[in-house]
């Protein structure tokens, strides 16, 4: 989150406040746990619960994020709705529709290559409009379903924009872990139904909750005990994750899954914004970067990451133990690139674009910069 603005201050009085660099290296953080476990995971197939987990852990971290800036960025009172509605879609929309392109290009070119993935009109026009569906299959974009929740959290809290902050944050919660309620109770629920009372909303209602305290000024101030009680619990949750990741029987405790992910997402946030507000976060230039161009390394990571996995094969024959290092290493450094140049060459001039244009349509409006 770069300059947060307040929606009833003016570009002459704004106070503009600084960005939390601890949210930019969270996302950062985030993006490269979902890359590398990618990397690692993708010529393994199927199972390997307790990798790809880790890399759900950093979509959890997203999701916690996105609640807690949303929040922040919303104000302490009411808020202009088609402003904000605006300004989320052109910071989500136009990369996202990007690489949804590539996904459909690429799948018409090498349709054996993507055995699951068959670009249809419906498929194409639900994966556009952040309309979840199983037949036919979308998003197109394997990590999309992920942009579908945002949507909907954005959907859900622009559509409360007539409340103040701690009555919109309350709100919010009730209607999401009732839906999530709703969800435990539903016998054979169709695609849409499971979607919209997912327990992955949780990380919102988490992430939300963190944001008003830190607008309260309660998480700045924080305490050493509590901070501690704080670390020691999430480590626990934490532990608990992995532990049913183990499991045999995991599915069981899908609930206890969710909570102890969010848990933990939720402590890692905490723990370096408060680091942060102490002064004992370091200066880390690269990992800053990072968190400016994690959208488009989130976003973009997967091609070049199937790439390396797809041609080296061909060119060195059967993943072996020998040549399964090296190759992760290539794959990491693969997508990372491909995020950054994307981020670099394509989302950055998008940003400074769609930026001129908010600021030459109203220049008294919500500004909500370079967030996820």
């Amino acid at each position: 989150m770069t300059q947060v603005i307040s929606h009833d201050e003016t570009a002459k009085t704004a106070a503009v406040r600084p960005q939390l660099v601890s949210i930019q290296y969270l996302r950062a953080i985030a993006a490269l746990t979902v890359l590398v476990t990618h990397a690692l995971q993708w010529p393994l197939g199927g199972g390997h619960d307790v990798l790809v987990n880790t890399g759900r852990l950093g979509v959890e971290i997203f999701f916690v994020l996105s609640g807690f800036i949303i929040t922040v960025i919303g104000g302490p009172g009411s808020f202009a709705p088609f402003d904000f509605a605006r300004n989320r879609i052109l910071r989500i929309v136009p990369m996202y529709w990007l690489a949804t392109f590539v996904v459909i290009g690429l799948a018409l070119a090498m349709p054996s290559s993507f055995r699951n993935t068959v670009p249809t009109l419906e498929g194409v026009f639900k994966s556009l409009a952040f309309i979840p569906s199983e037949m036919p299959k979308a998003p197109l974009l394997l990590l999309g379903w992920t942009l579908n929740f945002e949507m909907f959290f954005y959907l859900v809290f622009g559509s409360l924009f007539f409340l103040k902050a701690g009555t919109r944050t309350a709100v919010i919660a009730v209607f999401f872990l009732a839906l999530m309620a709703a969800g435990s109770l539903l016998q054979h629920p169709s695609h849409v139904q499971a979607f919209y009372t997912s327990y992955s909303l949780l990380g919102f209602v988490v992430g939300a909750g963190v944001g008003r305290l830190y607008q309260l000024g309660w998480l700045q101030r924080l305490g050493g005990r509590a901070m501690a009680g704080l670390t020691i619990a999430g480590a626990l949750a934490l532990t608990a994750f992995y532990l049913i990741t183990l499991g045999s029987e995991s599915g069981r405790y899908l609930p206890l899954f969710h909570l102890s992910m969010s848990f933990a997402a939720m402590s890692i946030v905490v723990a370096a914004i408060r680091a942060e507000a102490e002064g004992r976060l370091p200066q880390i230039p690269l990992l800053r970067f990072l968190g400016d161009a994690s959208y488009s390394l989130y976003l973009f990571h997967l091609f070049a990451v199937a790439g390396v996995w797809a041609i080296a094969p061909k060119l060195l024959g059967p993943v072996s133990l020998l040549t399964y290092p090296p190759l992760t290493l290539l794959a990491v450094a693969s997508g990372l690139a491909s995020g950054v140049l994307a981020y670099w060459y394509l989302e950055r001039p998008v940003l400074e674009w769609t930026r001129r244009r908010r600021h030459l349509a109203a220049p008294n409006v919500l500004r909500t910069e370079r967030t996820l």
